[in-house]
């Protein structure tokens, strides 16, 4: 079994002390000197200054929460879902705010943040690959380890994990495309088209340019995807999209669905009509 100063040491080493929050007694008894980074982009993220109790975060947020959240601790977010400890021990993710089912993570913090540390490597390793064949070696020896580690983690493809590694195969080999509309400020609407990479949607891709060159959020007047905007870990596409561009129109070619079998056939649908396209067909 790891103890806490030799977890210390591995995460230090591969993100420096600077990078990381330890956890200290006031978190409780489960979290005390528990270590994660700082980031581990896009799928999680932390400040050391952030109360680790959920209770608290949420007051500050001004979010209010079912009765049975009020005693977890909060280790941090992936951007919409906030990562938390249950008084049982488990690590859960759950939407403050919305109508949304919690998302089973881990059976304790210290699979998750061991699961962290897999997953800044491997997100490092399928960058730097320079065959399919060797990124995909790599994802393989990751999802191994974090179901080796914690078969619960991976009891349904809907839990946070599995979602995650999805979402990471899923942009490592599906090259797909998004296209803003915009106005400018002499009223001419401009097209701008982007695709996608390692763990990053092009709906990201293309707002961080536009966003970059000046655009305001309102002058998006469309928005096309070819992938249905998703509700996945790190991303969650339709729903900042939704916030951000309320007035412009959003459209897409394939719709994904909400299970893993629907979004795994419309990645299908997506491939073939891509093949077409560049058989001319």
């Amino acid at each position: 079994m790891t103890s806490s100063a030799e977890r210390f040491t591995r995460f230090a080493t591969r993100f420096g002390e600077s990078g990381l929050r330890r956890f200290g007694s006031e978190a409780g008894a489960q979290l005390t000197d528990l270590v994660v980074p700082l980031r581990v982009l896009p799928y999680f993220h932390t400040l050391p200054e952030e109360s680790s109790s959920l209770r608290a975060y949420a007051q500050e947020a001004g979010q209010r929460l079912d009765e049975a959240q009020l005693s977890w601790a909060r280790l941090g977010s992936d951007r919409a879902f906030d990562l938390c400890v249950t008084p049982g021990g488990e690590v859960r993710a759950a939407l403050l705010g919305y109508d949304e089912p919690e998302r089973f993570v881990n059976s304790n913090p210290e699979a998750f943040a061991d699961g962290l540390l897999l997953l800044d490597v491997l997100l490092e390793s399928v960058a730097a690959a320079q065959t399919p064949t060797e990124a995909a070696a790599a994802f393989r020896a990751t999802e191994q380890a974090l179901q080796g580690a914690d078969p619960q983690a991976f009891a349904d493809p809907e839990h946070w994990w599995p979602l995650v590694l999805e979402d990471i195969r899923t942009t490592a080999s599906v090259e797909c495309y998004a296209t803003f509309e915009f106005a400018a400020p002499d009223g001419v609407r401009h097209l701008v088209t982007r695709s996608g990479g390692v763990g990053v949607h092009p709906e990201q891709q293309v707002w961080s340019d536009l966003h970059a060159a000046g655009v305001e959020p309102e002058q998006v007047t469309r928005i096309h995807t070819e992938l249905e905007a998703c509700f996945m870990p790190g991303h969650y596409c339709s729903m900042w999209l939704a916030m951000m561009f309320p007035e412009a129109t959003l459209t897409h070619n394939v719709s994904t669905g909400e299970t893993a079998a629907e979004r795994a056939a419309a990645i299908e649908k997506l491939r073939q009509a891509t093949d077409r396209n560049s058989n001319g067909g």
